[in-house]
């Protein structure tokens, strides 16, 4: 079968691109698969990224060189050239959920880690303000073609109920997959973790906080790792400020079996992305699923996450980690995982056990099942 996978944002690094990597390394093994993306992209740089083998992937297409303009908007004016490419393929794999793009292949599929809101944040600035505007104008003109696909997919029972409320689209869950590891390190170190996207979005501010009121009240053993990719410059500034005097560490772009190892070590696992944030308003600024939180449970790390959005769904919360509402809570939360280490323990031995629920091998079965549904269907 000659198959598509889109996804506009493989030049940069995130939990989505993973998974859709992931799901590209599985069909290629049985299909003839094509990557299409916005800007060209490196085959080793994904697959060291990743860890995922392309050995058996087709052509790696792109749609533009270079651009002066952003990336974001810039996407937003490429459906006709994307749905015009789906009509050479067997199978249209959206994992974008690029809305815009007609679905012209023989079977379409979309897979949303989350979907483009005609407005989907506060404005910044007035030159923030006419980007959304412009934003704005083109998704109430341009027509969505979400539900002409054959079959919708998501990320999450929250992006799930979005999906239905927004567009009317009746999705299936299809969770993210997680590595987990055979074995993990019985040599722990006092490292509370923060990691992901270096952005302002996760709110990495907040867990810096919540370590320096945890590390003030006489709890010295800890140390605080801040991971991720390349931050804006501005904001590395200001993490690097914040975490002067106390024993703080930023690190960029780790990989591999350097991240293995970071998870491995550590033994908390701290996050807020949609702090503060009106959901019923703004719900594409809270987590929508959260890999690095589950990656981090897949390594016996216990989290301590904001109780919205997705990370709803990876906790149990008092189980297998904790739910926070207040900077209050996660601080007392910090403090009885710190001091009572047979309770970190538990719930070590229970996080592990739950993110095995996330499991690369699950989510290969669902799209394998997935693919059977697309051939019994009698387009392909």
């Amino acid at each position: 079968m000659k198959i598509c996978v889109y996804d506009w944002a493989l030049h940069s690094i995130g939990g989505g691109q993973k998974f859709d990597c992931k799901i590209t390394e599985h069909l290629s093994k049985t299909n003839d698969v094509d990557i299409l993306s916005l800007f060209p992209v490196s085959k080793k740089q994904l697959e060291e990224a990743y860890a995922v083998d392309f050995s058996r992937i087709k052509n790696f297409k792109y749609l533009y060189k270079k651009s002066s303009l952003n990336p974001t908007l810039l996407h937003l004016f490429s459906f006709r050239k994307i749905s015009r490419i789906a009509m050479e393929y067997d199978l249209f794999f959206n994992a974008d959920a690029h809305e815009t793009v007609k679905p012209n292949a023989r079977y379409n599929v979309m897979y949303c880690h989350f979907f483009g809101l005609k407005w989907p944040k506060p404005a910044e600035s007035f030159f923030d303000f006419v980007k959304l505007c412009a934003r704005w104008l083109l998704k109430t003109i341009a027509r969505n073609y979400a539900r002409q696909y054959d079959k919708v997919y998501c990320n999450s029972n929250y992006t799930k109920a979005w999906l239905g409320k927004k567009w009317g689209v009746n999705s299936s869950v299809i969770y993210p997959p997680i590595d987990i590891p055979k074995k993990i390190s019985a040599r722990r170190k006092s490292i509370i973790l923060s990691l992901g996207r270096l952005t302002p979005d996760k709110n990495y501010e907040f867990t810096i906080e919540c370590f320096k009121a945890v590390y003030d009240a006489g709890i010295k053993d800890y140390e605080c790792w801040i991971c991720g990719s390349e931050p804006p410059a501005e904001y590395y500034e200001k993490l690097k400020k914040l975490s002067e005097g106390y024993p703080i560490r930023i690190i960029i772009n780790p990989k591999g079996r350097e991240l293995n190892k970071i998870y491995s070590e550590s033994k908390i696992f701290v996050q807020a992305k949609g702090l503060g944030i009106n959901e019923s308003k703004y719900p594409a600024l809270l987590e929508h699923f959260g890999m690095s939180a589950v990656e981090a449970m897949a390594h016996g790390c216990v989290p301590i996450l904001l109780n919205k959005g997705g990370y709803k769904e990876s906790v149990e919360n008092g189980k297998n980690g904790f739910l926070f509402d207040t900077r209050e809570e996660a601080v007392e939360k910090l403090k009885m995982l710190v001091k009572n280490q047979r309770l970190w323990g538990r719930m070590s031995r229970n996080a592990r056990q739950r993110a095995k629920k996330f499991s690369l091998e699950r989510m290969q079965g669902q799209i394998d099942e997935a693919m059977r549904k697309a051939i019994k269907s009698g387009k392909i």
